[in-house]
Protein backbone atom coordinates (compact mmCIF):
# COMPACT_ATOMS: atom_id res chain seq x y z
CA UNK A 1 0.00 0.00 0.00
CA UNK A 2 1.70 3.68 -0.57
CA UNK A 3 2.05 6.06 2.34
CA UNK A 4 2.09 10.09 1.82
CA UNK A 5 4.73 11.06 4.01
CA UNK A 6 4.99 14.94 5.61
CA UNK A 7 8.15 16.61 7.13
CA UNK A 8 9.33 13.70 9.00
CA UNK A 9 12.78 12.04 7.97
CA UNK A 10 12.62 9.19 5.83
CA UNK A 11 15.72 6.39 4.87
CA UNK A 12 15.41 5.40 0.61
CA UNK A 13 14.39 1.39 2.08
CA UNK A 14 11.55 3.23 4.23
CA UNK A 15 10.01 4.59 0.58
CA UNK A 16 7.78 2.31 -1.93
CA UNK A 17 6.81 2.57 -5.49
CA UNK A 18 3.70 4.72 -5.42
CA UNK A 19 4.98 6.41 -1.77
CA UNK A 20 3.99 10.65 -2.12
CA UNK A 21 5.95 13.49 -0.53
CA UNK A 22 3.40 15.95 0.48
CA UNK A 23 5.46 19.66 0.34
CA UNK A 24 4.61 22.63 1.55
CA UNK A 25 1.86 25.27 -0.84
CA UNK A 26 3.08 27.68 -2.51
CA UNK A 27 1.44 31.02 -4.24
CA UNK A 28 2.00 31.48 -7.64
CA UNK A 29 2.31 35.53 -8.31
CA UNK A 30 2.47 37.70 -11.26
CA UNK A 31 5.76 38.28 -10.20
CA UNK A 32 6.22 34.85 -11.08
CA UNK A 33 5.13 34.98 -14.49
CA UNK A 34 6.71 37.57 -15.32
CA UNK A 35 9.85 36.58 -14.64
CA UNK A 36 9.39 33.41 -16.21
CA UNK A 37 8.47 34.62 -19.39
CA UNK A 38 11.73 36.89 -19.13
CA UNK A 39 13.99 33.95 -18.10
CA UNK A 40 12.10 31.32 -20.67
CA UNK A 41 11.34 33.48 -23.71
CA UNK A 42 8.08 32.23 -23.81
CA UNK A 43 5.95 35.59 -24.03
CA UNK A 44 2.37 33.66 -25.01
CA UNK A 45 -0.49 36.48 -24.21
CA UNK A 46 -2.72 33.89 -21.99
CA UNK A 47 0.75 34.02 -20.00
CA UNK A 48 1.94 37.78 -20.00
CA UNK A 49 -1.16 39.75 -21.50
CA UNK A 50 -3.94 40.16 -18.80
CA UNK A 51 -6.38 42.05 -21.25
CA UNK A 52 -6.00 39.19 -23.96
CA UNK A 53 -5.85 36.67 -21.37
CA UNK A 54 -9.28 38.33 -19.39
CA UNK A 55 -11.63 37.31 -23.05
CA UNK A 56 -10.31 33.77 -22.98
CA UNK A 57 -11.88 30.99 -21.63
CA UNK A 58 -10.03 31.13 -18.12
CA UNK A 59 -10.51 35.07 -17.78
CA UNK A 60 -7.17 35.90 -16.47
CA UNK A 61 -3.85 34.89 -17.27
CA UNK A 62 -2.81 31.05 -17.17
CA UNK A 63 0.72 30.34 -15.64
CA UNK A 64 3.15 28.54 -17.85
CA UNK A 65 3.33 24.86 -17.18
CA UNK A 66 6.94 24.68 -17.40
CA UNK A 67 7.34 27.28 -14.58
CA UNK A 68 4.87 24.91 -12.25
CA UNK A 69 7.27 21.83 -12.67
CA UNK A 70 10.38 24.41 -11.50
CA UNK A 71 8.12 25.24 -8.67
CA UNK A 72 7.10 21.78 -7.81
CA UNK A 73 10.79 20.67 -8.11
CA UNK A 74 11.85 23.16 -5.37
CA UNK A 75 8.96 22.40 -3.39
CA UNK A 76 10.03 18.76 -2.69
CA UNK A 77 12.82 19.54 -0.55
CA UNK A 78 11.40 21.96 1.41
CA UNK A 79 10.37 20.90 4.88
CA UNK A 80 11.32 17.31 4.08
CA UNK A 81 14.39 16.00 6.32
CA UNK A 82 15.30 13.07 4.25
CA UNK A 83 17.52 13.19 1.33
CA UNK A 84 15.02 12.71 -1.69
CA UNK A 85 16.33 12.05 -5.47
CA UNK A 86 13.68 12.63 -8.59
CA UNK A 87 13.78 10.02 -10.48
CA UNK A 88 11.07 11.64 -12.86
CA UNK A 89 8.13 14.50 -12.96
CA UNK A 90 4.88 13.48 -14.50
CA UNK A 91 2.44 16.39 -15.05
CA UNK A 92 -0.52 14.21 -14.64
CA UNK A 93 -3.11 16.02 -12.59
CA UNK A 94 -1.60 19.36 -12.96
CA UNK A 95 -4.84 21.61 -14.08
CA UNK A 96 -4.44 25.29 -14.99
CA UNK A 97 -2.77 27.76 -12.66
CA UNK A 98 -4.19 31.21 -12.16
CA UNK A 99 -1.97 33.83 -11.36
CA UNK A 100 -2.34 35.50 -7.92
CA UNK A 101 -3.43 39.08 -9.07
Amino acid sequence: MANTYGSRGRYFEDFALGDTVVSAGRTITEADIVNFAGLSGDYTQIHTNAEFARQGVFGQRVAHGLLLMAIASGLVGRGVRSILTTLGQERRGLDRVLDSA
